[in-house]
């Protein structure tokens, strides 16, 4: 009865059609969500990562409604017509998103907890944060419930100590994180929460540990059998999560300095190893995959490629063969490949390389240490150190490492 009276009341701004509504504001956009209902009193308002939404959602959305709560998914990249990149949550209206929120409250809904990850953090973190600067005695907006939140600003140089967006350090509401050991932010909770707590956030970390990161929105075929398993239960960690930050009274949000966006230039020349500014002397001491200890100092007087990588990352997949072919090429020189595993166990990667067969030494870096000291925040990420252990050259992403242009860098270290 509630949604047919508000159908009615609201009819110039939601049409409602099946599962799927289409939110018309007052700037003149209209706004498309598929939407659970269950007629409760709590919405759970799923914004995208910078990749948008797949279907794998879907069955946690509907498990969230039959157990009494209401989900919208909004699909803001259709809405706005922007293609599905890293910078694309910067091309959705934060002003949008504030009359949206109004509108769920109008319809009848108590408290509404943002679900998002990546990227998508930081466009739930703004939104929300408006809002309250808008109704500062509603506490309507409860929390976030966020997958590996991706709040670093820009794209920090390999050394060098990320610089977080700043809504994330006046963020006051609680918030949920959960982070999966194969993902790039499993070992910067710490890190991700120190600097969320500076606005006053309480912030909750669920680890997962042996899950893969976005196995929230994956399909069923690309999950492991653990995957799965969590994918079931995650409804009820929403839940759980939820109860547990109604439970938070919220500080009032901090101001929020005004500063001037700049957009860089594109650059489309050919990737190039890049000059390395940040400090020395970082100690790697590591086990290698039979469990001896390997420091980096055991390679005296040779040019060394430290590449960081993770059997989950498809980027380190795809780089590995011209990582082997450029080992053969200076296999006469004093040249060394060594790459540190991130967070996966010897026998995991023992199975890996039974289906990618490749033969580099493998470090193994199971508790972050390596990725901190380093300054390590995607992979893969590739140092090179000349004869005298001094880092000259760095590289974040894949590379064609033995295209001419990087082996003839290389080779000025001879």
């Amino acid at each position: 009865m509630k949604w047919l009276i508000l159908t009615i009341l609201f009819l110039s701004s939601i049409v409602i059609a099946d599962d799927k509504i289409e939110i018309e504001l007052s700037s003149g956009e209209v706004i498309l969500a598929d939407t659970f209902k269950a007629d409760g009193d709590t919405l759970y308002l799923y914004l995208p990562s910078e990749r948008g939404f797949g279907k794998g959602h879907i069955p946690t959305a509907q498990q969230l409604a039959f157990d009494g709560n209401d989900v919208w998914a909004l699909d803001l990249h259709t809405s706005y017509m922007v293609p599905k990149n890293r910078s694309s949550i910067n091309e959705f209206s934060i002003d949008d998103l504030v009359e949206l929120i109004s509108l769920t409250q109008d319809q009848g809904f108590k408290q509404l907890f943002f679900v998002s990850s990546g990227r998508g953090a930081q466009l739930a973190l703004k939104a929300a944060y408006q809002w309250q600067i808008k109704h500062p005695d509603d506490a309507y907006l409860k929390g976030h419930i966020f997958h590996s939140p991706h709040l670093i600003k820009g794209a920090p140089a390999l050394g060098t100590e990320a610089e977080y967006v700043n809504v994330a350090k006046v963020s006051n509401l609680p918030i949920y994180m959960i982070l999966t050991q194969y993902s790039t932010k499993y070992f910067r909770a710490k890190e991700i929460l120190n600097t969320l707590k500076l606005g006053g956030s309480s912030v909750f970390v669920h680890r997962l540990k042996g899950v893969r990161g976005g196995f929230y929105m994956r399909n069923e075929e690309d999950l492991t059998k653990l995957d799965l398993k969590v994918k079931a239960d995650l409804a009820n960690i929403y839940i759980q999560a939820a109860n547990l930050l109604s439970t938070v009274t919220p500080l009032s949000p901090k101001t929020l300095s005004k500063r001037k966006s700049t957009k860089s230039s594109l650059n489309f020349s050919e990737p190039m190893l890049k000059t390395y500014k940040g400090k020395q002397n970082i100690v790697l001491q590591l086990k290698d995959l039979n469990g001896n200890i390997v420091k980096l100092s055991d390679y005296k007087d040779k040019v060394i490629l430290l590449n960081f990588w993770a059997s989950w990352c498809k980027p380190c997949i795809k780089e590995i063969p011209s990582l082997v072919r450029l080992g053969d090429k200076l296999k006469q020189q004093d040249f060394e490949i060594i790459t540190v595993n991130v967070g996966e166990s010897a026998r995991e990667i023992s199975d890996f390389k039974k289906r990618v067969k490749f033969d580099l030494s493998i470090l193994l870096d199971d508790e972050g240490k390596a990725v901190q000291d380093w300054g390590v925040y995607a992979y893969p990420s590739n140092f090179i150190l000349d004869k005298n252990a001094i880092i000259r050259y760095t590289y974040r992403g894949a590379l064609e490492w033995d295209s001419p242009a990087i082996i003839k860098t290389i080779e000025k270290l001879f």
